[in-house]
């Protein structure tokens, strides 16, 4: 008998105590932590970082459950990056002009940047080998800021990036365990030939993995070698491929061979 009153009375506590700590949490979350912070945030803005981060006489003020959800998205409003926003700063339309000078350091920066004239550019920056979405999620359109131009992709996206981009210092792969190679390839080319006088210059390069030709003449490339004309969306209309260079026409989807044929 004594012992099922002992397990009725412990039950009746344990629920006492949820109940209390229940109705405590929830009455908490609608009741300001400091009456003094209150009487501070009301002179805020609603939605003001500053409104979850003023201090009185040098103390830093907790924020009350209430206000932390407003504080919350208000501070990430603002920290927040946003491509759209940095991709809102290119105008196509703006007047370019280049000088001779501009054209020679653009052309030297460019070439410092790839092993020889036609290879593929490396990565000045530290990647994650990982994924290839990180690549997309800036060089698929290209962003340009008051001090940071990023390219445009020239080809359509592949899936492995680092198959072919590889970082001039890397921080991932062992790549200081080989020597310095000596092989030296051909320079680029600082002017295309033209047909005559006045007549648009040809393309001084293949254009293969090369198909969007605002990667590098785009408002995202380089001063040097930025086009003058960037809305006009058909370059090879004006501009022809090199005879020389674009002997070999190749498929943009690879052909595979067909499957081999089973005799049962």
């Amino acid at each position: 008998m004594k012992t099922q009153t002992s397990q009725k009375l412990t039950t009746m506590i344990c629920f006492v105590v949820v109940s209390c700590a229940v109705t405590g949490y929830f009455v908490g979350l609608q009741s300001p932590m400091n009456p003094a912070q209150r009487a501070v945030v009301a002179n805020q803005p609603k939605h003001s970082v500053n409104a979850s981060s003023e201090s009185l006489d040098g103390v830093l003020l907790a924020t009350s459950y209430a206000d932390m959800r407003n504080a919350t998205s208000a501070l990430a409003e603002t920290s927040r990056t946003k491509l759209a926003d940095l991709k809102s700063a290119i105008d196509p339309l703006a007047e370019v002009t280049i000088t001779p000078q501009q054209k020679t350091l653009a052309l030297k920066l460019r070439a410092s940047n790839r092993s020889f004239n036609g290879a593929p550019p490396t990565v000045p920056h530290p990647v994650d080998q990982m994924s290839s979405l990180t690549c997309a999620a800036c060089h698929t359109n290209g962003v340009q800021s008051a001090s940071l131009n990023i390219s445009k992709m020239s080809h359509q996206f592949l899936t492995d990036c680092n198959q072919c981009h590889v970082e001039s210092h890397s921080q991932h792969m062992a790549a200081t365990a080989f020597d310095e190679t000596t092989f030296v390839g051909m320079s680029s080319p600082t002017a295309a030939p033209r047909a005559y006088d006045g007549a648009p210059p040809m393309i001084p390069h293949s254009t293969w993995m090369r198909m969007d030709c605002m990667s590098c003449h785009g408002p995202t490339g380089k001063h040097g070698i930025r086009s003058t004309h960037p809305w006009r969306q058909n370059c090879q209309q004006c501009h022809a491929p090199s005879a020389t260079l674009e002997q070999t026409l190749l498929d943009p989807q690879p052909k595979f061979l067909p499957p081999i044929s089973v005799v049962k």
